[in-house]
């Protein structure tokens, strides 16, 4: 009795010590969602957490973010909600801070602030559960934003992005003129302390487009593709939509390769791709980076035709370079102008923490993107403008590009 009773007493103690600091940080990113906890024991073993989504989501996925010895989620649907609960066995817990991994939904999910968390120490025989935790919502990507700001926490990921390492300098820059179409006479820019766009500003510059284009009838499914590594990837329905369709290539016919970084001409093959051009109509190359042999060519001259870029000089494209995120931005801004997308804000300016590290030539463009929802920042509040883009990334923001026409 005596020891069964210790054993209570120590459960009890545990139970209520070992909460007292945890904290669970939830980052939603269109239809993706991060889950971290912070403040975990280092002598949890396994973990569980309950997340409820109140847009009543079924298509969940998981994706670990490392190997865990075991890890599963499990949903259940009723009038609250989904509940979502996501296991974690086997878990190595160093620094008290651990990032679970992703979920992917099948639309834009809304997740509770409430969660719940269960968590066991093994080798001493103690379990623990905690109702009622308030989690740390930060809003990257979804309609139903609210009004969490980004904390110092252990969320160490985006799930629409693979955080690539950043660069303390970008060799190759668009730059852009007032008008819609820029320049052709094109210089890299210097490095400027000038922040991004104030908030609530509106572009006037702003494609007109008041009607919704039938992205499906536009774009119609031509093949049916499956690579091998994208199932349980964050990105994996960007990255089908986009294949299915005749837009994006892997780099076999079997693999996509997400999380490599993707070239200026790759990603300006894509918007020529989803711009269904005649390639024998481009010939007249004015760069000197770029042969009329080179696969690219005629999707650079497109670009360049069609004030898609002007180039990272008067006479040079950098074709191989790997593009950045503000790059992107810029190319995406203008082919939405050149294809009368809509980029309409609807979100909040984020006021990035590293805003001064934004070119000035890209500052207006990434204000439309953010605010239209293309493309968004880091957990940690930053925009990373030099940080180079992946092929999983530039997936992602040309899906939400053509989902929100």
């Amino acid at each position: 009795m005596k020891k069964t009773i210790a054993s209570i007493v120590t459960t009890l103690c545990f139970t209520t010590n070992v909460f007292a600091s945890i904290g669970a940080n939830i980052t939603i990113e269109n239809n993706s969602a991060n889950v971290s906890l912070s403040g975990i024991e280092n002598s949890t073993e396994s973990i569980q957490i309950n997340i409820v989504d109140k847009n009543n989501n079924s298509d969940i996925t998981f994706t670990p973010d490392k190997d865990f010895y075991y890890s599963n989620v499990i949903s259940k649907s009723d009038s609250n909600g989904t509940t979502i609960s996501i296991l974690i066995d086997g878990t190595v817990i160093k620094d008290g801070n651990i990032n679970l991994g992703n979920l992917q939904f099948g639309s834009s999910p809304n997740i509770s602030e409430n969660v719940s968390i269960e968590i066991a120490n093994v080798n001493n025989n103690l379990f623990g559960k905690k109702e009622n935790i308030t989690a740390n919502i930060i809003n990257n990507g979804s309609p139903n934003k609210p009004d969490n700001k980004p904390n110092n926490s252990s969320s160490n990921s985006s799930s629409n992005s693979s955080s690539p390492s950043s660069s303390s300098s970008d060799s190759s820059s668009e730059t852009t003129s007032e008008s819609t179409k820029p320049s052709k006479q094109e210089q890299k820019p210097t490095n400027t302390n000038s922040t991004a766009v104030a908030s609530n500003v509106s572009d006037s510059s702003n494609n007109s487009n008041t009607q919704n284009i039938d992205i499906e009838k536009m774009y119609p499914v031509i093949k049916n593709v499956n690579f091998s590594d994208v199932g349980n990837h964050w990105a994996s329905e960007p990255i089908k939509f986009l294949a299915d369709r005749g837009i994006i290539n892997g780099v076999s016919e079997n693999e996509f390769k997400p999380n490599n970084n993707i070239t200026r001409a790759e990603f300006v093959t894509l918007l020529a791709k989803m711009d269904n051009i005649d390639i024998s109509k481009y010939k007249n190359n004015s760069f000197n980076d770029v042969s009329t042999n080179d696969w690219f060519a005629p999707y650079v001259v497109w670009a360049s035709e069609n004030g898609i870029t002007s180039g990272t000089s008067a006479n040079t494209f950098s074709p191989r370079d790997n593009i950045s995120r503000e790059q992107m931005a810029v190319l995406i801004d203008r082919f939405c102008n050149h294809k009368n997308f809509n980029l309409k804000p609807k979100n909040e300016v984020i006021n990035f923490v590293d805003k001064t590290n934004i070119s000035s030539y890209a500052q207006a463009s990434i204000l439309k993107v953010q605010q239209a929802g293309v493309i968004n920042g880091r957990p940690n509040g930053e925009f990373s403008p030099k940080d180079k883009a992946t092929r999983a990334e530039s997936a992602q923001m040309l899906y939400t590009m053509l989902k929100i026409q």
